[in-house]
């Protein structure tokens, strides 16, 4: 949070981690409060935001930037925003902040507090939201006429920061942080409002700002900053601006100066940053069509892949088969041939042992043998007639 005119906390580059405003209650009604973190697993916010989109979240401009010899850096190297509407200690894993834009007129020559706000492009979506619905000129103007009541959502400190009797602004060193999401009420009015409200004019410098109202030391804290101002408006979450800048209200005892009264709380309406949201969403686009792209390739390198891989395994199975065939060709090739040399063995045989018959049968000579009548003829290499028998 910052004050201006009585600055504190992230004006000059102090940052605590901090859950909500001071006298704040849990309120778990805005699912689009995010906390910012400091690292993908950081279990304390190091300032608040509001998830306009799945990848785009809204805060102040000093969380997100810092100025350094004139020159506008980034404020804290690695950033992450947390989920919506969580408690921190249970929150899981952040989403890695891969853009920053900042409002033109943020520059430190200028009045940076007027044109405090920044928008923040995830790296992939935090959460599955429409856009929110964004406070309009004709809408600005019935809101602070009919005096709206406001909330202001953030994770800031909760803690009165001055012991007693000790003078503004007080130590910062000891914050009490909430584990949950708060809010502060607090009403919309025209400046016209503040001579009674506070016992002073607006400043002309705010005059065109939103300006809000909490009595008292209620008030926005260090780690509020870039948290929402909604209201309800036709049975939705209306959001107005974010929250951060203020003069003289007590912040928690961090400021150096407390009207006593409740300070002046001012913030740029939201429609005046329609141009940095446009921009914005033409980033996600190309982020997403990108992504797609790179998906495309990614499917059509897979389904190349794959086809590949089924055309080796063919291939494969393939040469497998065909490999099974000339194995069964050869082996019945080998029976074939086994098969003919045996019948050639058999043919060569047949023909020796003709052969051998036939000369033996060119060796056998016939003679005639008697006996009594009977008469009997005997073929053979040495004929010899059967006993009883006389040649003849």
């Amino acid at each position: 949070m910052r004050v201006m005119a009585v600055v504190i906390a992230l004006a000059f580059g102090f940052t605590q981690p901090a859950i909500a405003s001071l006298t704040g209650t849990i309120d778990y009604t805005n699912d689009r409060a995010v906390p910012l973190m400091s690292s993908a697993s950081d279990l304390n916010s190091n300032g608040s935001g509001f998830l306009y989109s799945p990848r785009i979240v809204f805060t102040s401009a000093h969380t997100a930037f810092e100025f350094r010899n004139g020159e506008r850096i980034d404020f804290r190297q690695f950033l992450a925003v947390g989920k919506p509407n969580t408690n921190i200690k249970t929150i899981g894993q952040g989403v890695k902040v891969i853009k920053r834009i900042s409002a033109s007129g943020y520059l430190p020559n200028k009045d940076p507090d007027l044109n405090d706000f920044a928008i923040l492009i995830l790296e992939e979506d935090l959460a599955q939201v429409e856009p929110a619905q964004l406070l309009t000129p004709d809408i600005q103007k019935e809101l602070v006429e009919s005096r709206a009541d406001v909330k202001l959502h953030g994770f800031g400190n909760i803690q009165d920061l001055c012991a007693l009797g000790e003078s503004l602004p007080c130590s910062t060193n000891r914050p009490q942080t909430s584990e949950v999401p708060r809010s502060l009420t607090a009403k919309l009015h025209p400046y016209e409002d503040f001579p009674n409200l506070v016992g002073y004019e607006v400043p002309q410098r705010l005059r065109d700002q939103l300006l809000f109202f909490t009595a008292g030391k209620a008030s926005m804290c260090g780690g509020d900053s870039g948290g929402s101002l909604t209201t309800t408006y036709n049975s939705k979450i209306l959001y107005l601006a974010n929250i951060g800048t203020a003069e003289r209200i007590y912040a928690c005892g961090q400021s150096r100066i407390f009207d006593g009264k409740g300070g002046i709380n001012y913030s740029q309406p939201i429609y005046k940053y329609l141009d940095l949201i446009k921009e914005a969403e033409e980033f996600v686009s190309q982020q997403k069509a990108n992504e797609k792209a790179a998906a495309d390739l990614k499917a059509k390198q897979d389904a190349d892949a794959k086809a590949a891989a089924e055309l080796k395994a063919k291939q494969e199975a393939d040469a497998k088969a065909a490999a099974e065939l000339k194995a069964k060709q050869d082996a019945d090739a080998k029976a074939a041939a086994e098969l003919k040399a045996k019948q050639d063995a058999d043919a060569k045989a047949a023909t020796k042992a003709a052969a051998a018959a036939k000369a033996a049968a060119a060796m056998k000579t016939t003679i005639t043998c008697v006996k009594g009548k009977l008469t009997k003829k005997v073929t053979a290499v040495k004929p010899v007639c059967p006993k009883g028998y006389k040649k003849k």
